[in-house]
């Protein structure tokens, strides 16, 4: 069995020190590679052979980490309600703490918070409900300690069972003096404000990840399935390849089908972006999630749920949204570590208090502010949280995004390269001309038989059109020994004869003469040979789409170096470059040649490049390029070869695909800043810097909010996404 991408989500993650812990030990696991644990959406991709390493072997080694694991469900919508549940548990025990802290306080802060004994009883009932509350941090944080890696819980559980059990000490041992006061309260707030944090951070960020929530949407949750008996409503999820369902007027289809009979307007915009209605009628493809407007259709289930174009199109998003951009490792590094350096710092600052002389109460006061104040949540939220809300947005304007390495080459880009047709012209050619030469056919009719006969055989745009504009009787001619060679054309017997159909590349190796009649220019040209001799010329044309010519000036004038590679004829290139603003053009290359072409351009700027393309022989350069981008009305290789999709066939998601780069890797950079900044700067605070300098220090209970409220920034930071422009001028 071969090795294949596997997904699973971990729960009970709480900072980007847990998802560095789960990265590092099941990439140690026999057999485990790529491995990517991303914080933010609670989810591990990695790449194994299921025979080699289980889901047994690798759930138990997330368990003796402290967190659990399971496969995603079968239905999306079924982890969207496990989350719903998880977040009403989380909100009844914050309520529950929050009340009972706030007893607390006021009793404390009523003259009851003296160390003795019937204060420390009464407390003690008090605390015990936000401890219970609060009881997850403290069964995952000790654990962790304990194991040798402790996590953001480990630090918080240090904190306030330091101001729980300190006082105790002190009050018990006779020897230990010091307390004065209770700081039960102090330790119940930061418990109470650590999980207010979370809750406002988990509902920041299913705001940012709503994009996947929005296209469960579209696909309805019933389908009326025709059986012999009659009909009858099932789930959707339920339908299976070849049944029959009806659709009526304003339903949106459960599943993606072949419409058997009726007719209607289907709107298809979730898939190509286009809001006008496209007609249907018997024999049309229709996807899941796409809505009939105003006729009742039957149709033949051909793939339904995950394995739909919806289906397909969640996954995408999904997957993208737990990658990491290389932007991302260095903070994965600096959060597997910082634990570590905060405890050290909490210690170190102990002892230099107690150095001082300060009372023990006082330095381990400056100790737990140190712990709770420089916990690094925000920065393991900084990068997956923006990139989450970038996809998304992506997502809802027809980009889909595979992966965040892609997002970030497109972001540091300065030149994009074009295919020519089907990107900047409509890809629908035309035959505009025929000239034929007696000595091998005798008409333009007869030419176009025996073009359009071995076409047919041919996958190439240029074929239907060649099929288009032959004479009806061309299917009766006999065709043997084809070939199809890509980026030169195809060859093959008619009628006992071998005949060659293709560019010039084709004529210069079969070593055949040709010629270019001066009013084919411009024209994409199809030589047409029998056995050595040419027998006449096709010239196929398409026209320019209407926003070609806007998509390269804006991009110009944003800075870009825009370029044309085709395997067409030099005229035809010329012409099309010219129509379009574009300078600098690549004519008459092979695939492999624009492959090549592509590695000199890299090289030349020392700059990712991106590439636009949509058919079979763009698939090698959207490969190579930093960054492929495929014109959603392309082909499947095209599609499957490409980073990112646009779903219609417009041009302009060029712009949109830049814009919201740039746009996400600002925020990116802005939260990392804002991160460190925090992250760094809060050690000195909370150690007591302040205090030394201008008399006054911050308590934990402060610390601890202000821990939340860097988190919460990064997330509110990066739901900006969500509203940016698709136009790099707007």
């Amino acid at each position: 069995m071969a090795k294949s991408a596997r997904i699973c989500i971990i729960r009970g993650m709480r900072c980007a020190g847990c998802s560095s812990k789960v990265e590092k030990t099941i990439s140690a696991l026999p057999g485990a590679e790529n491995v990517t644990v991303n914080y933010a959406t609670g989810t591990m991709s990695h790449t194994s052979n299921p025979a080699e390493l289980s889901d047994e072997t690798i759930f138990a080694a997330i368990k003796k980490l402290g967190f659990s694991a399971e496969l995603p469900p079968e239905d999306p919508a079924e982890e969207e309600k496990k989350e719903q549940h998880i977040w009403r548990i989380e909100l009844r025990n914050f309520l529950i703490a929050a009340l009972f802290t706030a007893i607390l306080m006021v009793y404390s802060f009523s003259g009851n918070g003296s160390c003795s004994a019937g204060n420390i009883f009464l407390q003690g009932l008090l605390l015990i409900p936000v401890l219970a509350a609060s009881r997850k941090i403290f069964i995952s944080g000790i654990p962790a300690l304990l194991r040798g890696s402790p996590d953001m819980d480990s630090l918080i559980s240090c904190g306030a069972g330091i101001g729980i059990l300190a006082p105790l000490i002190m009050f018990f041992i006779p020897a230990v003096k010091g307390v004065q006061h209770l700081s039960f309260d102090a330790s119940a707030m930061i418990l109470t404000l650590v999980m207010l944090g979370r809750l406002l951070e988990k509902r920041a960020r299913n705001k940012v990840s709503g994009a996947i929530r929005e296209l469960l949407k579209l696909a309805p949750p019933a389908a009326e399935l025709i059986t012999q008996e009659g009909s009858q409503e099932i789930a959707a999820s339920a339908l299976q390849s070849g049944q029959l369902i009806r659709v009526r007027p304003g339903d949106a289809i459960p599943a993606d089908g072949i419409v058997i009979s009726g007719s209607s307007s289907v709107n298809e915009s979730m898939l190509s972006g286009e809001a006008i209605p496209i007609d249907k009628s018997p024999g049309s493809e229709v996807s899941g999630g796409t809505l009939n407007i105003n006729g009742v259709l039957e149709i033949k289930v051909t793939a339904s749920g995950k394995d739909s174009v919806l289906g397909k199109i969640i996954k995408l998003v999904s997957d993208a949204q737990g990658s990491k951009p290389p932007i991302a490792a260095l903070a994965d590094k600096v959060s597997g570590i910082f634990t570590w350096i905060i405890l050290s710092a909490a210690l170190l600052t102990a002892i230099l208090w107690l150095f001082a002389g300060a009372a023990v109460p006082s330095a381990l006061n400056y100790a737990l502010s140190v712990m709770v104040a420089a916990c690094p949540c925000a920065l393991g939220l900084a990068t997956p949280i923006a990139l989450i809300a970038g996809i998304g947005r992506g997502a809802k304007s027809g980009i889909l995004i595979k992966n965040g390495t892609a997002l970030e080459n497109c972001a540091r880009s300065r030149t994009i390269i074009f295919d020519k047709t089907g990107t900047l012209t409509s890809g629908i050619p035309e035959i505009k001309k025929v000239q034929f030469y007696s000595n091998a056919v005798t008409s333009e009719k007869e030419l176009l038989t025996f073009a359009a006969a071995a076409e047919q055989n041919s996958s190439h745009p240029l074929a239907e059109a060649v099929m288009r504009s032959a004479p009806a009787g061309y299917r009766e001619v006999k065709v043997a020994d084809f070939s199809d060679r890509s980026g030169f054309g195809i060859s093959c017997t008619l009628d006992g004869c071998r005949w060659y159909f293709g560019n010039e590349a084709m004529m210069r190796e079969a070593n055949i003469e040709y010629r270019i009649p001066e009013d084919f220019a411009g024209l994409t040209l199809i030589f047409c040979a029998r056995e050595k001799e040419l027998a006449g010329i096709i010239g196929a044309g398409d026209s320019l789409k209407k926003e070609s010519f806007t998509v390269i000036s804006k991009l110009k004038k944003a800075g870009f170096r825009c370029i044309m590679l085709t395997g067409d004829n030099c005229s035809s290139a010329e012409q099309c470059a010219a129509q379009c603003g574009i300078g600098e053009f690549y004519a008459a290359l092979t695939p492999q040649g624009k492959v090549e072409k592509i590695n000199l351009i890299r090289q030349e700027t020392d700059t990712p490049v991106i590439m636009t393309g949509d058919g079979i022989n763009d698939a090698p350069a959207l490969a190579q390029a930093d960054t492929g981008i495929a014109i959603g009305s392309g082909t499947a290789v095209a599609l499957e070869s490409a980073d990112i999709i646009l779903r219609g066939n417009d041009l302009s998601g060029c712009l949109g695909v830049i814009a919201l780069s740039r746009a996400t890797f600002r925020v990116i950079r802005q939260n990392l800043f804002w991160a460190f900044f925090y992250n760094f700067g809060a050690i000195p605070v909370a150690a007591g810097l302040t205090a030394v300098l201008f008399g006054f220090s911050l308590n934990p209970a402060i610390c601890a909010g202000t821990m939340a409220a860097s988190s919460l920034t990064v997330v509110l930071n990066a739901l900006r996404l969500l509203g940016v422009k698709t136009d790099i001028h707007e």
